[in-house]
Protein backbone atom coordinates (compact mmCIF):
# COMPACT_ATOMS: atom_id res chain seq x y z
CA UNK A 1 0.00 0.00 0.00
CA UNK A 2 0.89 3.72 -0.36
CA UNK A 3 1.22 6.27 2.14
CA UNK A 4 1.01 9.85 2.25
CA UNK A 5 3.45 12.11 4.51
CA UNK A 6 1.04 12.33 7.29
CA UNK A 7 0.79 8.50 7.37
CA UNK A 8 4.68 7.80 7.03
CA UNK A 9 4.98 10.45 10.17
CA UNK A 10 2.72 8.31 12.33
CA UNK A 11 4.33 5.45 11.43
CA UNK A 12 8.12 6.72 12.25
CA UNK A 13 6.48 8.00 15.74
CA UNK A 14 4.84 5.16 16.48
CA UNK A 15 8.11 3.03 15.74
CA UNK A 16 9.92 5.74 17.97
CA UNK A 17 7.83 4.98 20.93
CA UNK A 18 7.50 1.52 20.54
CA UNK A 19 11.76 1.50 20.68
CA UNK A 20 11.15 4.06 23.66
CA UNK A 21 8.96 1.57 25.23
CA UNK A 22 10.79 -2.18 24.85
CA UNK A 23 14.16 -0.86 25.42
CA UNK A 24 12.60 -0.42 29.77
CA UNK A 25 11.94 -4.32 29.48
CA UNK A 26 13.32 -7.69 29.22
CA UNK A 27 14.34 -9.23 26.17
CA UNK A 28 12.70 -12.07 26.02
CA UNK A 29 9.27 -9.77 27.08
CA UNK A 30 9.27 -7.77 24.37
CA UNK A 31 6.39 -8.68 22.28
CA UNK A 32 7.35 -8.87 18.35
CA UNK A 33 5.56 -5.18 16.83
CA UNK A 34 4.47 -4.38 13.45
CA UNK A 35 5.29 -1.32 12.56
CA UNK A 36 2.80 -0.64 9.55
CA UNK A 37 -0.15 -2.61 11.59
CA UNK A 38 0.54 -0.29 14.17
CA UNK A 39 0.54 2.51 12.36
CA UNK A 40 -2.81 1.31 10.16
CA UNK A 41 -4.39 1.25 13.64
CA UNK A 42 -4.40 5.19 14.04
CA UNK A 43 -6.85 7.25 12.39
CA UNK A 44 -4.99 9.56 10.29
CA UNK A 45 -5.01 13.22 10.87
CA UNK A 46 -4.34 16.16 8.57
CA UNK A 47 -0.97 17.72 9.69
CA UNK A 48 -0.83 20.47 6.79
CA UNK A 49 -4.17 22.28 5.86
CA UNK A 50 -5.07 22.33 2.67
CA UNK A 51 -5.01 25.05 0.23
CA UNK A 52 -8.87 25.16 0.30
CA UNK A 53 -8.90 25.78 4.35
CA UNK A 54 -5.83 28.47 3.63
CA UNK A 55 -8.14 29.89 1.68
CA UNK A 56 -11.90 29.66 3.68
CA UNK A 57 -9.39 31.06 7.08
CA UNK A 58 -9.06 33.86 5.18
CA UNK A 59 -12.65 35.04 4.76
CA UNK A 60 -12.71 36.86 8.21
CA UNK A 61 -10.10 38.24 10.86
CA UNK A 62 -11.51 34.74 13.86
CA UNK A 63 -11.40 32.44 10.89
CA UNK A 64 -7.57 33.21 10.20
CA UNK A 65 -6.65 33.85 14.27
CA UNK A 66 -8.28 29.96 14.55
CA UNK A 67 -6.29 28.74 11.88
CA UNK A 68 -2.89 29.96 12.87
CA UNK A 69 -3.96 28.95 16.14
CA UNK A 70 -4.32 25.31 14.53
CA UNK A 71 -0.86 25.71 12.52
CA UNK A 72 0.81 26.37 15.66
CA UNK A 73 -0.48 23.50 17.46
CA UNK A 74 0.92 21.76 14.51
CA UNK A 75 4.32 22.61 14.92
CA UNK A 76 4.05 22.41 18.48
CA UNK A 77 3.14 18.46 18.21
CA UNK A 78 5.79 17.88 15.90
CA UNK A 79 8.84 19.43 17.77
CA UNK A 80 7.38 17.28 20.70
CA UNK A 81 7.65 14.13 18.13
CA UNK A 82 11.18 15.47 17.53
CA UNK A 83 11.74 15.38 20.81
CA UNK A 84 9.87 11.87 21.58
CA UNK A 85 12.20 10.30 18.95
CA UNK A 86 15.68 11.70 20.08
CA UNK A 87 15.04 10.26 23.53
CA UNK A 88 13.74 6.96 22.02
CA UNK A 89 17.34 7.21 19.99
CA UNK A 90 19.32 7.89 23.16
CA UNK A 91 17.82 5.76 25.33
CA UNK A 92 19.23 2.98 22.84
CA UNK A 93 22.38 4.15 22.29
CA UNK A 94 22.84 4.35 26.04
CA UNK A 95 21.48 0.58 25.97
CA UNK A 96 24.03 -0.13 23.58
CA UNK A 97 26.89 1.58 25.26
CA UNK A 98 26.19 -0.40 28.47
CA UNK A 99 25.87 -3.72 26.67
CA UNK A 100 29.36 -3.12 25.16
CA UNK A 101 30.68 -2.19 28.80
CA UNK A 102 29.53 -5.59 29.95
CA UNK A 103 31.14 -7.36 27.14
CA UNK A 104 34.08 -5.66 27.59
CA UNK A 105 33.88 -6.38 31.44
CA UNK A 106 33.05 -10.19 30.48
CA UNK A 107 36.13 -10.82 28.60
CA UNK A 108 38.08 -9.81 30.69
CA UNK A 109 36.51 -11.47 33.29
CA UNK A 110 36.90 -14.79 30.49
CA UNK A 111 40.76 -13.97 29.92
CA UNK A 112 41.30 -14.02 33.51
CA UNK A 113 40.02 -17.20 34.31
CA UNK A 114 41.53 -18.71 31.26
CA UNK A 115 45.11 -17.99 32.41
CA UNK A 116 43.93 -19.13 36.04
CA UNK A 117 42.92 -22.37 34.10
CA UNK A 118 46.24 -22.43 32.08
CA UNK A 119 48.11 -21.91 35.51
CA UNK A 120 46.52 -24.63 37.25
CA UNK A 121 47.23 -27.01 34.16
CA UNK A 122 50.48 -26.30 34.64
CA UNK A 123 50.78 -26.61 38.28
CA UNK A 124 48.55 -30.16 37.80
CA UNK A 125 51.43 -30.87 35.22
CA UNK A 126 54.16 -30.47 37.73
CA UNK A 127 52.63 -32.60 40.72
CA UNK A 128 51.79 -35.42 38.02
CA UNK A 129 55.31 -35.16 37.00
CA UNK A 130 56.21 -35.49 40.51
CA UNK A 131 54.24 -38.15 41.59
CA UNK A 132 55.30 -40.32 38.31
CA UNK A 133 58.66 -40.06 39.49
CA UNK A 134 57.75 -41.46 42.98
CA UNK A 135 56.00 -44.30 41.31
CA UNK A 136 59.21 -44.98 39.18
CA UNK A 137 61.38 -45.09 42.07
CA UNK A 138 59.03 -47.62 43.74
CA UNK A 139 58.82 -49.88 40.80
CA UNK A 140 62.45 -49.70 40.71
CA UNK A 141 63.05 -50.93 43.84
CA UNK A 142 60.81 -53.28 44.56
CA UNK A 143 57.73 -51.28 45.83
CA UNK A 144 60.53 -49.48 47.93
CA UNK A 145 61.94 -46.12 47.80
CA UNK A 146 65.85 -46.13 47.87
CA UNK A 147 65.89 -43.50 50.65
CA UNK A 148 64.93 -46.26 52.84
CA UNK A 149 67.77 -48.71 51.64
CA UNK A 150 69.33 -48.03 55.23
CA UNK A 151 66.71 -48.26 57.41
CA UNK A 152 66.26 -52.11 55.85
CA UNK A 153 69.84 -52.68 55.71
CA UNK A 154 69.56 -52.43 59.46
CA UNK A 155 72.63 -49.86 60.22
CA UNK A 156 71.99 -49.87 63.58
CA UNK A 157 70.94 -45.49 63.43
CA UNK A 158 67.61 -46.40 65.22
CA UNK A 159 66.90 -43.02 65.52
CA UNK A 160 68.03 -41.90 62.19
CA UNK A 161 66.69 -44.54 60.43
CA UNK A 162 63.12 -43.89 62.09
CA UNK A 163 63.52 -39.92 61.11
CA UNK A 164 64.47 -40.37 57.42
CA UNK A 165 61.02 -43.26 57.36
CA UNK A 166 59.15 -40.19 58.84
CA UNK A 167 60.44 -37.80 56.26
CA UNK A 168 59.92 -40.00 53.32
CA UNK A 169 56.70 -40.83 54.42
CA UNK A 170 55.27 -36.84 55.06
CA UNK A 171 57.05 -36.67 51.51
CA UNK A 172 55.30 -38.79 49.78
CA UNK A 173 52.22 -37.70 51.52
CA UNK A 174 52.47 -34.05 50.69
CA UNK A 175 53.21 -35.34 46.92
CA UNK A 176 50.04 -37.12 46.54
CA UNK A 177 47.68 -34.38 48.34
CA UNK A 178 49.25 -31.74 46.26
CA UNK A 179 48.56 -33.57 43.12
CA UNK A 180 44.94 -34.14 44.07
CA UNK A 181 44.96 -30.60 44.71
CA UNK A 182 45.88 -29.42 41.66
CA UNK A 183 43.57 -31.66 39.59
CA UNK A 184 40.70 -30.69 41.55
CA UNK A 185 42.00 -26.82 41.21
CA UNK A 186 42.42 -27.19 37.61
CA UNK A 187 39.01 -28.76 36.88
CA UNK A 188 37.54 -25.71 38.88
CA UNK A 189 39.32 -23.01 36.86
CA UNK A 190 38.50 -24.82 33.62
CA UNK A 191 35.07 -25.17 34.29
CA UNK A 192 34.84 -21.60 35.64
CA UNK A 193 36.80 -20.55 32.47
CA UNK A 194 34.03 -22.09 30.21
CA UNK A 195 31.60 -20.59 32.35
CA UNK A 196 33.12 -16.81 32.00
CA UNK A 197 33.60 -17.79 28.14
CA UNK A 198 29.97 -18.69 28.19
CA UNK A 199 29.15 -15.49 29.64
CA UNK A 200 31.18 -13.56 27.58
CA UNK A 201 29.40 -14.77 24.63
CA UNK A 202 25.89 -13.87 25.79
CA UNK A 203 27.12 -10.53 26.56
CA UNK A 204 28.14 -10.12 22.73
CA UNK A 205 24.95 -11.50 21.69
CA UNK A 206 22.72 -8.80 23.71
CA UNK A 207 25.19 -6.13 22.10
CA UNK A 208 24.63 -7.38 18.73
CA UNK A 209 20.62 -7.11 19.83
CA UNK A 210 21.10 -3.69 21.64
CA UNK A 211 23.45 -2.21 17.86
CA UNK A 212 20.44 -3.32 15.88
CA UNK A 213 17.59 -1.46 18.48
CA UNK A 214 20.18 2.03 18.25
CA UNK A 215 20.10 1.87 14.28
CA UNK A 216 16.59 1.80 13.92
CA UNK A 217 16.18 3.89 16.41
CA UNK A 218 18.64 6.01 15.06
CA UNK A 219 16.68 5.77 11.57
CA UNK A 220 13.60 6.36 12.76
CA UNK A 221 14.97 9.84 14.32
CA UNK A 222 16.38 10.72 11.16
CA UNK A 223 13.18 9.93 9.61
CA UNK A 224 10.95 12.32 11.82
CA UNK A 225 13.25 14.96 11.95
CA UNK A 226 13.23 14.80 8.07
CA UNK A 227 9.18 15.11 8.14
CA UNK A 228 8.98 17.81 10.55
CA UNK A 229 11.46 19.77 8.48
CA UNK A 230 9.22 18.94 5.22
CA UNK A 231 5.93 19.85 6.97
CA UNK A 232 7.92 23.07 9.03
CA UNK A 233 8.26 24.65 5.53
CA UNK A 234 5.01 24.15 4.10
CA UNK A 235 3.11 25.60 7.46
CA UNK A 236 5.40 28.68 7.61
CA UNK A 237 4.24 29.17 4.02
CA UNK A 238 0.64 29.05 5.19
CA UNK A 239 1.01 31.27 8.08
CA UNK A 240 2.62 33.87 6.18
CA UNK A 241 -0.08 33.46 3.42
CA UNK A 242 -2.64 33.41 6.57
CA UNK A 243 -0.93 37.01 8.75
CA UNK A 244 0.44 38.69 5.18
CA UNK A 245 4.22 38.25 6.41
CA UNK A 246 7.17 36.00 4.95
CA UNK A 247 8.14 32.99 5.47
CA UNK A 248 11.51 34.38 7.35
CA UNK A 249 9.40 36.18 9.87
CA UNK A 250 7.07 33.62 10.18
CA UNK A 251 10.00 31.20 10.86
CA UNK A 252 11.55 33.60 13.58
CA UNK A 253 8.24 34.21 15.41
CA UNK A 254 7.55 30.15 15.45
CA UNK A 255 11.30 29.81 16.83
CA UNK A 256 10.44 32.49 19.22
CA UNK A 257 7.21 30.38 20.46
CA UNK A 258 9.39 26.88 20.79
CA UNK A 259 12.12 28.72 22.60
CA UNK A 260 9.29 30.23 25.16
CA UNK A 261 7.74 26.88 25.33
CA UNK A 262 10.87 25.15 26.14
CA UNK A 263 12.00 27.86 28.80
CA UNK A 264 8.59 27.73 30.81
CA UNK A 265 9.34 23.76 30.66
CA UNK A 266 12.70 24.17 32.13
CA UNK A 267 11.39 26.43 34.55
CA UNK A 268 8.63 24.54 36.05
CA UNK A 269 11.04 21.31 35.81
CA UNK A 270 13.58 23.74 38.08
CA UNK A 271 10.78 25.11 40.51
CA UNK A 272 9.54 21.48 40.56
CA UNK A 273 13.03 20.10 42.18
CA UNK A 274 12.84 20.43 46.20
CA UNK A 275 16.29 19.80 47.91
CA UNK A 276 18.71 17.73 46.71
CA UNK A 277 18.90 13.94 48.04
CA UNK A 278 22.18 13.54 49.88
CA UNK A 279 23.83 10.36 50.73
CA UNK A 280 23.91 10.87 54.03
CA UNK A 281 26.98 12.88 55.21
CA UNK A 282 26.72 16.46 57.10
CA UNK A 283 29.04 17.92 54.91
CA UNK A 284 27.37 18.40 51.67
CA UNK A 285 24.64 20.03 52.23
CA UNK A 286 26.62 23.28 53.50
CA UNK A 287 28.08 23.51 49.60
CA UNK A 288 24.52 23.88 48.11
CA UNK A 289 23.71 27.03 50.44
CA UNK A 290 26.79 28.19 52.42
CA UNK A 291 24.63 31.55 53.62
CA UNK A 292 21.91 29.77 54.80
CA UNK A 293 23.40 26.99 56.58
CA UNK A 294 26.13 29.48 58.03
CA UNK A 295 23.03 30.77 59.49
CA UNK A 296 21.12 27.67 60.19
CA UNK A 297 24.53 26.35 61.83
CA UNK A 298 24.37 29.38 63.68
CA UNK A 299 20.73 29.04 65.26
CA UNK A 300 21.06 25.89 66.58
CA UNK A 301 24.36 26.45 68.31
CA UNK A 302 22.47 29.58 70.18
CA UNK A 303 20.11 27.14 71.73
CA UNK A 304 22.43 25.46 73.10
CA UNK A 305 24.36 27.26 75.16
CA UNK A 306 20.83 28.73 76.04
CA UNK A 307 19.89 25.46 77.94
CA UNK A 308 23.19 25.41 79.82
CA UNK A 309 22.23 28.28 81.78
CA UNK A 310 19.23 26.82 82.62
CA UNK A 311 20.77 23.56 84.54
CA UNK A 312 23.19 25.87 86.20
CA UNK A 313 20.21 28.47 87.28
CA UNK A 314 18.53 25.46 88.72
CA UNK A 315 21.39 24.56 91.24
CA UNK A 316 21.54 27.72 92.22
CA UNK A 317 18.73 28.01 94.85
CA UNK A 318 19.97 24.86 96.53
CA UNK A 319 23.68 26.48 97.63
CA UNK A 320 22.43 30.06 98.43
CA UNK A 321 22.19 30.24 102.12
CA UNK A 322 25.54 28.28 101.76
CA UNK A 323 27.35 30.80 99.61
CA UNK A 324 24.90 33.02 97.75
CA UNK A 325 27.31 35.48 96.09
CA UNK A 326 29.01 32.34 94.53
CA UNK A 327 26.14 31.57 92.49
CA UNK A 328 26.31 35.17 91.48
CA UNK A 329 29.51 35.00 89.91
CA UNK A 330 28.71 31.80 87.92
CA UNK A 331 26.65 32.71 85.51
CA UNK A 332 28.64 35.93 84.66
CA UNK A 333 31.67 33.67 83.39
CA UNK A 334 28.52 31.08 81.92
CA UNK A 335 27.99 33.46 79.76
CA UNK A 336 31.61 34.22 78.50
CA UNK A 337 32.83 30.98 77.43
CA UNK A 338 28.79 30.65 75.69
CA UNK A 339 30.56 32.78 72.77
CA UNK A 340 33.50 30.65 73.28
CA UNK A 341 32.62 27.32 72.29
CA UNK A 342 30.46 28.88 69.84
CA UNK A 343 33.16 30.08 66.87
CA UNK A 344 35.30 26.98 68.00
CA UNK A 345 33.77 24.24 66.71
CA UNK A 346 32.90 26.11 63.37
CA UNK A 347 36.95 26.94 63.19
CA UNK A 348 37.69 23.36 63.86
CA UNK A 349 36.43 21.28 61.10
CA UNK A 350 37.04 24.16 59.05
CA UNK A 351 41.24 23.65 59.22
CA UNK A 352 40.80 19.57 60.19
CA UNK A 353 40.04 19.46 55.93
CA UNK A 354 43.03 21.66 55.36
CA UNK A 355 45.40 19.92 56.57
CA UNK A 356 44.43 17.06 54.61
CA UNK A 357 45.31 18.34 51.23
CA UNK A 358 48.16 20.36 52.83
CA UNK A 359 50.81 17.41 51.70
CA UNK A 360 49.23 16.67 48.42
CA UNK A 361 49.24 20.52 46.72
CA UNK A 362 47.47 19.21 44.04
CA UNK A 363 43.60 18.47 44.73
CA UNK A 364 43.88 21.68 46.76
CA UNK A 365 43.93 23.55 43.28
CA UNK A 366 41.90 21.00 41.64
CA UNK A 367 38.92 21.44 43.90
CA UNK A 368 38.27 25.10 42.49
CA UNK A 369 39.68 24.58 38.75
CA UNK A 370 39.14 21.02 38.07
CA UNK A 371 35.89 21.27 36.99
CA UNK A 372 36.92 24.19 34.44
CA UNK A 373 40.00 21.72 33.30
CA UNK A 374 37.11 19.13 32.67
CA UNK A 375 35.13 21.73 30.44
CA UNK A 376 37.76 23.12 28.52
CA UNK A 377 39.23 18.98 27.62
CA UNK A 378 34.99 18.80 26.32
CA UNK A 379 34.74 21.80 24.79
CA UNK A 380 38.19 20.85 23.11
CA UNK A 381 36.29 17.52 21.59
CA UNK A 382 33.67 19.10 19.79
CA UNK A 383 33.77 19.29 16.03
CA UNK A 384 36.44 17.24 13.94
CA UNK A 385 38.20 14.91 14.21
CA UNK A 386 36.21 13.99 17.20
CA UNK A 387 33.27 12.15 16.99
CA UNK A 388 30.57 10.29 18.98
CA UNK A 389 31.10 6.25 19.22
CA UNK A 390 28.97 3.96 20.50
CA UNK A 391 30.52 2.77 23.90
CA UNK A 392 33.56 5.42 23.16
CA UNK A 393 36.07 6.59 25.76
CA UNK A 394 38.48 7.81 23.40
CA UNK A 395 41.09 8.97 21.84
CA UNK A 396 38.45 10.79 19.45
CA UNK A 397 35.19 8.66 19.51
CA UNK A 398 33.69 9.03 22.57
CA UNK A 399 29.71 8.21 23.72
CA UNK A 400 27.83 11.02 26.36
CA UNK A 401 29.33 9.13 29.72
CA UNK A 402 32.84 8.30 27.90
CA UNK A 403 33.39 12.37 27.27
CA UNK A 404 32.65 13.15 30.69
CA UNK A 405 34.79 10.12 31.87
CA UNK A 406 37.54 11.72 29.71
CA UNK A 407 37.40 15.17 30.19
CA UNK A 408 37.34 14.17 34.33
CA UNK A 409 39.81 12.39 34.22
CA UNK A 410 41.92 15.00 32.62
CA UNK A 411 41.52 16.93 35.81
CA UNK A 412 42.24 14.59 37.86
CA UNK A 413 38.76 13.35 38.85
CA UNK A 414 38.59 9.79 38.02
CA UNK A 415 34.67 8.57 37.41
CA UNK A 416 33.00 5.48 36.97
CA UNK A 417 31.81 4.81 33.20
CA UNK A 418 27.67 4.83 32.60
CA UNK A 419 25.54 7.34 33.04
CA UNK A 420 24.14 5.92 36.19
CA UNK A 421 27.49 5.27 38.23
CA UNK A 422 28.15 8.70 37.38
CA UNK A 423 25.61 10.47 39.01
CA UNK A 424 25.18 7.75 41.35
CA UNK A 425 28.59 8.19 43.35
CA UNK A 426 29.02 12.26 43.01
CA UNK A 427 29.86 13.12 46.36
CA UNK A 428 27.51 16.29 46.10
CA UNK A 429 23.80 16.89 44.30
CA UNK A 430 21.90 19.93 43.95
CA UNK A 431 18.78 20.86 42.60
CA UNK A 432 19.22 22.21 38.78
CA UNK A 433 18.46 25.66 40.33
CA UNK A 434 21.66 25.54 42.09
CA UNK A 435 23.76 24.13 39.47
CA UNK A 436 26.99 25.37 38.41
CA UNK A 437 29.57 24.87 35.42
CA UNK A 438 31.25 21.55 35.74
CA UNK A 439 28.13 20.01 37.44
CA UNK A 440 26.42 17.10 35.32
CA UNK A 441 23.04 16.86 33.88
CA UNK A 442 21.42 13.73 33.24
CA UNK A 443 17.95 12.53 31.51
CA UNK A 444 15.93 9.57 32.09
CA UNK A 445 14.60 8.14 35.48
CA UNK A 446 16.50 7.60 38.56
CA UNK A 447 18.35 5.46 39.24
CA UNK A 448 18.49 4.45 35.24
CA UNK A 449 19.63 7.49 33.58
CA UNK A 450 20.36 7.05 29.90
CA UNK A 451 22.47 10.68 28.98
CA UNK A 452 24.54 12.55 31.00
CA UNK A 453 26.44 15.57 29.79
CA UNK A 454 28.53 18.52 31.74
CA UNK A 455 26.79 21.95 32.29
CA UNK A 456 28.51 24.89 31.20
CA UNK A 457 26.21 27.61 32.91
CA UNK A 458 24.55 29.97 30.97
CA UNK A 459 21.81 27.54 30.65
CA UNK A 460 23.79 25.36 28.07
CA UNK A 461 25.49 21.74 28.19
CA UNK A 462 28.70 20.14 26.57
CA UNK A 463 27.84 16.99 25.57
CA UNK A 464 28.37 13.53 23.12
CA UNK A 465 24.83 13.65 21.76
CA UNK A 466 24.44 10.70 18.66
CA UNK A 467 26.28 10.01 15.58
CA UNK A 468 24.39 12.53 13.88
CA UNK A 469 24.82 15.51 16.18
CA UNK A 470 28.12 14.46 17.33
CA UNK A 471 29.73 16.37 20.25
CA UNK A 472 28.16 19.75 20.32
CA UNK A 473 26.91 22.22 22.88
CA UNK A 474 23.07 22.81 23.36
CA UNK A 475 20.82 24.53 25.19
CA UNK A 476 19.44 22.79 28.13
CA UNK A 477 15.62 24.03 27.66
CA UNK A 478 15.65 22.29 24.32
CA UNK A 479 16.05 18.86 25.84
CA UNK A 480 14.32 19.49 29.01
CA UNK A 481 11.09 17.68 27.46
CA UNK A 482 13.00 14.32 27.30
CA UNK A 483 13.17 13.30 31.10
CA UNK A 484 15.92 15.83 32.31
CA UNK A 485 16.12 14.79 35.55
CA UNK A 486 15.82 17.85 38.66
CA UNK A 487 19.36 17.42 40.45
CA UNK A 488 22.75 17.79 39.11
CA UNK A 489 25.97 15.90 40.18
CA UNK A 490 28.60 17.67 41.49
CA UNK A 491 32.36 16.09 42.07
Amino acid sequence: MSWTGSGRKTAVLCTAVVLLGTLALPAQAAPPISAPAAAGRVPASPEIPSPEEIAAAKSNASSTAAEVTRIDGLLADASAGQETSLAASLQANNAYGEALVELATRRDAAAVAAARAAAAGTEQAKARKQVGQLAGDLYRNGGLNPALGSFVSGSGRALEDAATLEAVTAGRARAFESAENAATAAQSLTEAAADANRAADEAAATAEDRKADADRAATAQRQVVADAKAQRSALVDQLASLRNTTAALESARVDALDRQRQQARLAALTAAAGPAPQPGTDSQPAPAAPGRDDSAAGQPAAPAPASAPAPAAAPAPVPAPASAPAPAPVPAPVPAPVPAPVPVPVPAPVPAPVPAPVPVPVPAPISGGSNQTAISVALGKTGSPFFYQYGGTGTRGFDCSGLVQNAFAAAGKYLPRTASQQFAQAPVHVPLSQARPGDLLVWGSAPGFYHVAIYLGGGRVVQALNPDAGITVTDVAAMSGMQLYGYAARY
